[in-house]
């Protein structure tokens, strides 16, 4: 049998290690939905892969680290909802402003519990906190440059369309936190169609005055 070449080396050794690092992160994925962050440690995900801890220094480099880095891995599934929305004609608002909350409700349905586990670490923990609100801020400014998008063609009229994108993006987080972060979970089309309510309102065409009488 001919020797195995190099690249062939390589590629399995990088194979490994990224089998390594998504079985780490799965570990801590099913942790943080089943309990509090102050009860995940190094030794407790590594009991659940059957790894070791030298395993665990190779790809992370702490508790902190890790749980952003699984926050990472799922949300970029959000961001890509709200890509597809901000990239839509402005002219379509009310179909991709459907399609784009009911992503994100699927997105929460799938990891609110986990969203909700990470969230809570950012109040105890100064280094999650700071990457979850980078999180929330990159999401703010893609539903920013939509929202922009909406008044350069007149289809919106706000004193400020940062503060409209905040406001928008903190009110989603609250309540989709309160209806998916925990047991029991909401019934995800009423929470479509509440955001749907408020979203399509805020972002509809402007209505023109009625005739005076």
């Amino acid at each position: 049998m001919p020797p195995v070449s190099t690249a062939v080396q390589r590629t399995r050794r990088r194979e490994q290690r990224e089998n390594t690092r998504r079985e780490i992160l799965a570990a801590a994925d099913g942790i943080l939905r089943e309990r509090p962050y102050r009860d995940l440690s190094i030794d407790l995900v590594m009991a659940q892969t059957g790894l070791t801890r030298t395993a665990f220094y190779r790809h992370f480099d702490d508790v902190p680290d890790l749980v952003l880095r699984l926050l990472a891995e799922v949300g970029h599934e959000l961001f890509a909802v709200a890509e597809r929305w901000r990239q839509r004609d402005v002219t379509e608002f009310a179909l991709a402003g459907r399609e784009a909350l009911r992503g994100t409700v699927d997105f929460w349905v799938r990891h609110g519990r986990l969203i909700r586990a990470v969230h809570d670490a950012a109040t105890t923990d100064e280094i999650v906190e700071e990457g979850y609100q980078r999180f929330v801020d990159q999401f703010t400014e893609i539903i920013a440059e939509g929202l922009q998008s909406l008044a350069d063609r007149g289809w919106i009229s706000v004193p400020d369309v940062g503060a409209l994108a905040l406001a928008l993006n903190l009110m989603n987080e609250a309540f989709l936190l309160a209806e998916f972060g925990q047991e029991p979970l909401g019934d995800p089309d009423v929470a479509v169609a509440t955001l749907e309510t408020v979203w399509l309102r805020v972002i509809a065409p402007p209505t023109p005055p009625p005739p005076a009488a």
